[in-house]
């Protein structure tokens, strides 16, 4: 379906693109001062992934790191929709940039039921298992500046930039079983926190004055992340962080729009 919609939306592009062609060039294609624009990012997203699992068991708390997803070099898609870009120009060739998206996730618990069961040893009554609660949330947000540069060719729009990534995640889980062999201690967190700074170098196509795509890269990135794991209210926190430079590990394709 993911393959089908993108082809659909590739065409339309396409088509768009050769309607405007079909006209005589008289657009002005290059933002100016006080341009507002927003852009669909599609590829590998910039989540947080490792070190923000619960660890299930209550008598001992794991000290896996965090790290980004993004490193992953088997694992991309063109069809992932991983957030949204919004600019706005400053000055004709420089604009001001935020990237970012937000996932939530919550599952409600649910207590056991025990089975019944005869004397006979049948089964009358099968036992429910609990239901473990979940309550997640992932956020990622980067502002950042970037400079435009002229080209002989009006549509094509090649740029610089740095951005500041912060990421935000916190996991939460409540297993409310009730055994005479279980003890609930209450609810386990897991948060991650993350700060960074990364080059970007991409460029913009127009099709039309208002519709382009684009692609950028980010040629240089630092992260700094840390995370705490909880096991019960009233504990401390096992803490473990990170810290990756990393060099083109992020690509995104892009479809933009101008508001104004």
């Amino acid at each position: 379906m993911k393959k089908v919609v993108l082809i659909l939306v590739v065409s339309l592009l396409c088509l768009q693109s050769v309607i405007a062609q079909s006209k005589k060039d008289t657009n002005n294609y290059k933002p100016v001062k006080g341009s507002l624009t927003v852009s669909l990012l599609l590829g590998r997203g910039t989540y947080l992934e490792s070190g923000s699992a619960q660890n299930l068991g209550v008598n001992e708390v794991d000290g896996l790191a965090p790290y980004y997803r993004t490193l992953d070099n088997n694992n991309n898609s063109l069809v992932n929709m991983v957030g949204l870009e919004g600019k706005y120009f400053i000055k004709d060739k420089m604009a001001l940039t935020l990237t970012g998206g937000v996932t939530y996730r919550n599952t409600p618990e649910q207590i056991n039921i025990p089975g019944v069961v005869n004397t006979d040893g049948d089964v009358l009554v099968p036992a429910y298992s609990a239901v473990v609660g979940e309550d997640d949330i992932d956020i990622h947000v980067a502002p950042g500046i970037q400079w435009y540069f002229d080209l002989k060719r009006p549509k094509l729009l090649p740029y610089v930039g740095v951005s500041v990534p912060f990421d935000y995640s916190r996991s939460s889980v409540f297993d409310p079983t009730i055994s005479q062999d279980q003890i609930n201690y209450g609810i386990r967190h897991v948060e991650l926190f993350g700060v960074g700074l990364q080059g970007i170098a991409g460029i913009d196509y127009y099709l039309t004055d208002d519709l382009f795509i684009g692609f950028d890269a980010k040629p240089l990135t630092f992260n700094y992340l840390v995370n705490s794991k909880k096991p019960r209210p009233g504990t401390l926190g096992r803490k473990a962080e990170n810290y990756t430079f990393s060099f083109f590990s992020n690509y995104v394709f892009k479809i933009g729009f101008r508001l104004n």
